[in-house]
């Protein structure tokens, strides 16, 4: 019995193998960067919606300034700072956008993410959620 061609079968299942590593591990990496960018607009949403206090709000506590925050200037400042900001996201909505604390704005987008390689053991997409919190230090 000869023993020729036998390593064929072997040598294919790795190359096999080492294609589903890499579909998982590009699939996976674009989840993360697609993940870091829509923290990034929520960060940036956040620190925008914290500066929307009214000016002749400012009140002293002590050695301190606070700039009282409402939710609708929050979630308005929001919408308008998702407006006017170009993003490439599918299905950007906003969960949140508040001030629960009257210091802080907190937001809350979430996007779907979709799959560059179609595959059967990755999903085709995902919701995908960033929250964010910034608050306004006056001094």
């Amino acid at each position: 019995m000869s023993e020729r061609g036998s390593i064929l079968p072997l040598i294919a299942g790795l190359l096999a193998l080492a294609v589903a590593v890499l579909v998982a591990v590009s699939t996976v990496s674009t989840l993360t960067l697609e993940r870091h960018r829509l923290m990034a607009l929520a960060e940036l949403a956040a620190l925008r919606s914290s500066e929307s206090f009214d000016p002749a709000a400012l009140r002293r506590e002590g050695s301190r300034v606070r700039a009282p925050l409402t939710s609708a200037a929050v979630a308005s400042a929001t919408r308008d700072f998702l407006a006017s900001t170009p993003h490439d996201f599918d299905s950007l909505q906003v969960i949140r956008a508040d001030s629960p604390d009257g210091e802080r704005a907190r937001v809350i987008l979430e996007a779907r993410w979709r799959a560059p390689l179609l595959s059967e053991w990755v999903p085709v997409e995902l919701p995908v959620r960033a929250e964010a919190w910034a608050r306004s230090v006056i001094r």
